[in-house]
């Protein structure tokens, strides 16, 4: 009798011992610490969303309206003083660059309106920001018809920087170098286009547009006469035809403007505290009566202005003048109608055109 064995079953998978497993895991482990520093590095080298649109609209409005203020404006209108009002009802903030051009308008071309275009710096609502105050107007102005639009996104309390590049007395670039909240540097340049920056001046010469015309045909009366024979030969030049070019129109150009003289209602002043505590030096505060400055011109002087160096906080005033029948007149109001703060000492006033370099004159005038 044979015995029969039983053959055993083969051994089952035994799986991973603990040590497999503890290695196992701590190579999973490394590989997660490794990939969660590659995501939160990855995270944050990506702007947020946010950031990224505020970014692209820091330049949106500077892209759209700098180009054509820039190709309106002649060599003489801009102005990057940082002191420089608007011209209009309102000047807020620090000017960037003031633009103003003028247009003849109306059937008269006496009728001239002044166009003005502002870019300035200006905190709103806790955040700074490059604001284009607009207007437009004939006569001295300030124009009540402002206009204030933001042209970028918030940005750092620094101002943006802007240049103004010039070849001679023409303007041929204008550059607005501007930081973003992020650090981000963006430009904006824009050059003038006006063809009376590049071309010749046409205004004191021009011609008409219709073409010449000619004159009708005239034939001389000379002849000369062959003699051959019996028969006699008559020759007769061919005709000739003359052009006749209309003559030249000239137009004269007004006189420039120049101040004959000049005189101030009083030539000393005192100070007085700005609430009125008194009426005598206060060092700095506003002027304890009216002060009146009169001119009389020649020549050309439309949108006179005065501009007086206080030496006080608020920096430099700007005023209008009004014109008279001899000349212009102007008058830094004093308390207590007025809040406009001036420092002891000789303040010089000088006279401005909105788009002249130079002053045309000045007076001194002696607060105490």
């Amino acid at each position: 009798m044979s015995i029969l064995k039983r053959r055993r079953p083969p051994a089952a998978d035994k799986g991973f011992t603990l040590i497999e497993a503890t290695i196992a895991i701590s190579i999973i482990g490394l590989i997660s610490v490794v990939l969660a520093n590659v995501f939160t590095v990855v995270v944050h080298s990506v702007p947020k969303t946010d950031e990224r649109i505020d970014n692209a609209k820091t330049l949106q409005g500077l892209v759209t309206w700098l180009p054509q203020d820039v190709d309106s404006t002649p060599a003489t209108g801009f102005d990057e003083s940082p002191s420089a009002v608007t011209g209009c009802s309102d000047s807020p903030g620090t000017n960037l660059l003031r633009m103003e051009w003028a247009e003849v308008t109306g059937s008269s071309s006496s009728i001239t309106t002044r166009y003005i275009a502002s870019y300035r710096h200006v905190l709103s609502d806790g955040r700074y920001r490059i604001k284009r105050v607009t207007c437009s107007g004939t006569g001295a102005g300030p124009f009540s018809n402002t206009g204030v639009r933001s042209v970028s996104s918030a940005l750092p309390p620094l101002p943006a920087v802007v240049t103004v590049t010039r070849s001679g007395a023409d303007v041929s670039l204008v550059t607005f170098t501007v930081t973003n909240l992020d650090g981000q540097i963006a430009t904006v340049e824009a050059a003038p286009k006006n063809p009376a920056e590049s071309l010749p001046t046409t205004s004191a010469v021009g011609y008409p547009t219709v073409p010449p015309t000619t004159a009708a045909p005239t034939t001389t009366s000379t002849t000369t006469t062959i003699v051959s024979g019996p028969t006699t030969t008559t020759l007769v030049p061919p005709p000739t035809t003359s052009s006749t070019l209309p003559p030249a129109t000239t137009t004269t150009l007004p006189p420039p403007c120049v101040i004959t003289s000049s005189a101030l209602s009083l030539a000393s002043v005192k100070n007085t505290d700005p609430n009125g505590n008194g009426n005598s030096s206060a060092g700095v505060g506003v002027l304890a009566r009216s002060v009146t400055v009169t001119v009389t011109t020649t020549g050309y002087c439309n949108g006179l202005e005065a501009r007086a160096t206080t030496g006080a906080p608020n920096g430099e005033l700007f005023h209008n003048f009004d014109p008279t029948a001899t000349g212009y007149t102007v008058t830094f109001v004093g308390y207590p109608s007025s809040s406009e703060l001036w420092a002891d000492g000789d303040r010089l006033i000088q006279f401005y055109s909105p788009t002249s370099v130079a002053p045309y004159g000045s007076v001194t005038l002696k607060v105490t």
